[in-house]
């Protein structure tokens, strides 16, 4: 592993090479910007920043829709010394209400001094900074930021040099999307992100070399995109494409369009990405796709669904796309990113679903038989480990589902001023993930989440795979699933499934689809199942839905209007 640098230190390094980014924005404007212009563009922000006082270790804000101007607002407050606070644009967060009150909460619980954005979205954001009225109100009332844009902090002093950091220093304020309580604020230092980022790079990683070409599409506020894509290029200083989430989400093919064009080798993208590709991406577009050189196609952030991949795989093999590039892997922001990858393709565990019940984990039933498939994720970085633990924290044997732990390097400091929170997440120096898995022939196997599970009659189901089982009956939309219990003092638990439905769908048939498909894949019983037009379900800023949420709002019954 390569000595750990800071994130200044490794764009000066970058620097020092011909290579750089190109930038494709949602409009389909294009923009190469070599790493010595990132470097001068970083330096002048943040002698500006520093020129009205802000100190290091202060947090600032950065919400920029254009991504060339989000790259270049995040490497300027960093070279000045501060720390860097992503939001989600308003175009991302669903609606300006929602992007607001999430924004808002976010600036006030990091103690933002300062918002660097533009003059199109601070009119939309700063009301809710300045007065807010929702319920968190007091958490975001104790600072009253300053509002800067790129443009303003031109013709400012510009810094000789990034200021010096050490490892030791925060690095990041990372947000969690909060797919299961309000976001919290995850410190990372510059030695977690190193850690975390060369060991991504590195030889027991993706062992990128200087030939390699990173495509992403990923939003750059989640540490996926921010880490494992941006970040990752720079510290390898190789050629890098940054196109916009907006430009996928609209035309899915513009992914698969920028890997072939500019020859990408490594990208990555969560599951339902996948999906999207195979359902929007017409037979006749193949002949014009060339993605031979798509070394890496990495998975994750979202349950991965064996079937998905391996018809990705077949759809896209025209094309030259090759099933041996699927990397499925594993990772969460309070381990800065990757936990585990798995080498060598889609590997699966076909277990037996009968032993699994009677440690009381429920899992769908495949066409009858008594097994489930079950993706590989994968081992561990040298120097970090993984393992799976019972409710006393005595570590299982193979193949017994429990919580899964890690521990090194890329662990999280905590969360930001959430003692409480952070004692309970970090345990004896391991990291409670909060999700579930068990262990095979020294990979993980991730099963699901445990503040998610459902349980009737004594056996636990995991929603992630209730909702997986739905994805492709007819007349659903593309992950537009949310399956969730309903808690009674007095009276029985009730399953619920919210289902996003497709154009023309037919309710009554859906219905009844939805009931059959659950009870013949997991033997559950569904309570209620509630059909409602795209957009219904919350997601967070990444994509993924709010189940907690989703709950909340049908309990008060605002989920459909």
């Amino acid at each position: 592993m390569n000595t750990p640098r800071t994130v200044s230190e490794a764009l000066r390094d970058a620097a020092d090479t011909p290579r750089g980014i190109r930038f494709i924005e949602h409009d389909g404007r294009t923009q190469l910007v070599p790493y010595r212009e990132l470097l001068a563009c970083a330096c002048a922000i943040g002698g500006a920043l520093r020129a009205l006082g802000y100190e290091d270790g202060d947090r600032v804000a950065i919400v920029i829709p254009e991504i060339s101007g989000f790259v270049t607002g995040f490497f300027g407050i960093v070279a000045a010394g501060l720390v860097p606070v992503p939001l989600c644009p308003p175009a991302q967060a669903g609606d300006v209400a929602t992007f607001a009150r999430h924004s808002a909460h976010i600036i006030g619980a990091s103690h933002a001094v300062a918002v660097l954005t533009t003059d199109d979205v601070r009119p939309l954001l700063e009301p809710a900074v300045r007065q807010p009225d929702h319920a968190d109100a007091p958490s975001v009332a104790r600072v009253s930021p300053n509002f800067h844009t790129l443009e303003s902090l031109q013709g400012g002093p510009t810094l000789a040099a990034p200021r010096p950091r050490s490892l030791d220093d925060i690095a990041l304020l990372q947000f969690t999307s909060g797919s299961t309580a309000l976001p919290k604020g995850v410190v990372l230092t510059f030695g977690n992100l190193a850690s975390n980022v060369e060991s991504i790079i590195g030889p027991a990683g993706l062992g990128v070399g200087p030939g390699d070409v990173s495509v992403s599409w990923l939003p750059l506020y989640h540490d996926m995109g921010l880490i494992g894509m941006l970040l990752s290029s720079v510290y390898s200083a190789i050629d890098a494409v940054q196109m916009s989430s907006v430009l996928f989400l609209k035309r899915p093919s513009a992914w698969l369009d920028a890997l072939s064009r500019y020859g990408g080798s490594i990208s990555f993208a969560p599951n339902f990405a996948y999906e999207l590709c195979r359902r929007r991406v017409k037979s006749s577009q193949l002949e014009q796709l060339d993605l031979s050189r798509w070394r890496v196609a990495g998975c994750g952030a979202e349950p991965i669904r064996p079937d998905t991949l391996q018809q990705f795989a077949d759809y896209f093999a025209p094309a030259g796309f090759r099933k041996e590039s699927l990397l499925p892997s594993y990772g969460l922001a309070e381990h800065s990113l990757a936990v585990t990858f798995a080498h060598g393709g889609v590997s699966v565990d076909t277990v037996d679903a009968e032993r699994l019940v009677r440690e009381s984990v429920a899992v769908p039933v495949v066409n009858g038989s008594s097994s489930v498939r079950i993706v590989r994720c994968g081992t561990p970085f040298p120097g970090h480990s993984v393992r799976v633990v019972d409710e006393d924290f005595v570590e299982l044997p193979e193949r017994h589902v429990g919580a899964i732990v890690a521990r090194g390097p890329s662990v999280m400091q905590g969360y930001f001023e959430q003692p409480e929170i952070t004692e309970a997440t970090l345990r004896d120096g391991w990291l409670v993930t909060g999700d579930l898995g068990y262990m095979a022939n020294g990979s993980l196997y991730v099963c699901g989440r445990t503040k998610d599970v459902i349980i009737r009659q004594g056996r636990k189901y995991h929603p992630a795979d209730l909702e997986a089982a739905l994805s492709d009956v007819q007349g659903v939309a593309v992950s537009g699933v949310v399956v969730f219990a309903l808690t009674h003092v007095d009276d029985a638990d009730e399953v619920v499934a919210v289902v996003e439905t497709r154009a023309g769908a037919r309710t009554t048939d859906l219905e009844e689809a939805v009931r059959r498909r659950i009870r013949e894949t997991a033997g559950l019983d569904v309570d209620r199942v509630v059909l409602a037009s795209p957009g219904t379900i919350p997601r967070t800023t990444s994509g993924k839905v709010r189940r907690s949420e989703t709950r909340n709002r049908f309990e008060a019954g605002t989920l459909v209007r």
